[in-house]
């Protein structure tokens, strides 16, 4: 089974998202930007969703560290955020954010995204 790592501020979303993905997918949950890092070591990721507004360390942070790492260098990350700004989806393309999701997403979309990306 494939592992997804979840990381969102909000526990409601993270609970949505993860009943969304149980069953299909392995599903580990960050709060924020460090606490993923702090838990990168312990599985493999297969893909990751990440929210851009959070405290400690924002989706965008996180996705500069993690694309520094070789291991997950060319992993999928799929930004869910409720932000619509060009600027920042044109500073997540730059960092290798694979695609953008607006928040509220509907399950069957985000399945369907994560699909394409980890067949």
């Amino acid at each position: 089974m494939k592992t997804i790592m979840l990381v969102d501020d909000s526990t409601s979303i993270r609970n949505i998202l993860k009943n969304a993905l149980i069953g299909q997918y392995a599903v580990v949950e960050a709060e924020h930007g460090k606490d993923a890092l702090s838990k990168l070591g312990a599985q493999t990721v297969d893909l990751f969703l990440f929210d851009v507004n959070m405290p400690e360390m924002d989706g965008i942070e996180l996705l500069a560290e993690v694309r520094k790492k070789p291991s997950y260098a060319k992993t999928p990350i799929l930004m869910l955020t409720t932000e619509t700004k060009e600027e920042l989806r044109q500073k997540g393309r730059e960092l290798g954010a694979s695609g953008w999701i607006v928040k509220p997403c509907e399950p069957d979309k985000l399945l369907s995204a994560i699909q394409k990306l980890i067949p």
